[in-house]
């Protein structure tokens, strides 16, 4: 592709979507995004599931109710987020082992657009570490959040 054809950085206003390679198999990442449990590890300090709702808990106290809107296992996992609908799209590739998850994050206001591209970035690169490698990479400090400038919990 050459750089003239290539789309610009995140083009789509009201919307960001990132791709992220995993070494796992997409039921590894699946169960990341749709169990508490999983959650926990790399999403929220707690993301307790009942009835079709998520409770999250953020670091800070930021809390959140949403609605679990599409779960087919192994394959989507969408979810309403502060404000936002969240898709995590799970496939795989004959040449590329493991699974290839894309985020799409809609409902995005012009003024949330720089924050919540950077903070996805963060987010999706601590359910890497998480499920690929056993490794929580955030610092579960309430005094050290995104609103401080730390990268590790958005």
């Amino acid at each position: 592709m050459k750089p003239q054809d290539a789309p610009g950085f995140q083009p789509d206003l009201g919307t960001v979507s990132w791709k992220v390679h995993f070494r796992s198999a997409p039921s590894e990442v699946y169960r990341a995004l749709s169990t508490p449990l999983g959650r926990s590890r790399f999403w929220a300090l707690s993301a307790k599931q009942t009835d079709g709702q998520i409770y999250f808990v953020q670091p800070g106290d930021a809390t959140f109710t949403g609605r679990i809107l599409d779960d087919v296992k192994n394959e989507l996992y969408s979810v309403e987020y502060f404000g936002w609908v969240v898709s995590f799209e799970l496939d795989t590739d004959a040449e590329i082992p493991g699974t290839i998850l894309t985020m799409t994050c809609t409902g995005i206001k012009e003024q949330e657009r720089m924050e919540a591209t950077a903070c996805w970035v963060s987010t999706l690169m601590r359910m890497k570490a998480s499920v690929d490698f056993g490794v929580d990479l955030r610092n579960l400090d309430a005094n050290l959040t995104w609103a401080h400038g730390y990268v590790e919990s958005c």
